[in-house]
């Protein structure tokens, strides 16, 4: 899924730069080498991220 339209950056995108520690949105555009233009995608990426969190105790749980 394409969370930001305007620099491309979709659902692996957001997951990889969590793993690496992203927080927010702006983590994620930094994270990728971006920058916000019309800034719509915030929060979705942030709701993104915040299910990404939710579910990764989960995951290493079943590593």
């Amino acid at each position: 899924m394409i969370h930001c339209i305007c620099n491309n950056i979709n659902t692996r995108a957001v997951e990889a730069a969590a793993a690496k520690g992203a927080e927010s949105a702006a983590c994620v555009q930094r994270a990728c080498g971006t920058r916000f233009r019309c800034g719509q995608c915030r929060t979705d990426i942030d709701d993104r991220l915040q299910s990404w969190r939710r579910t990764r105790p989960l995951l290493d749980a079943a590593e």
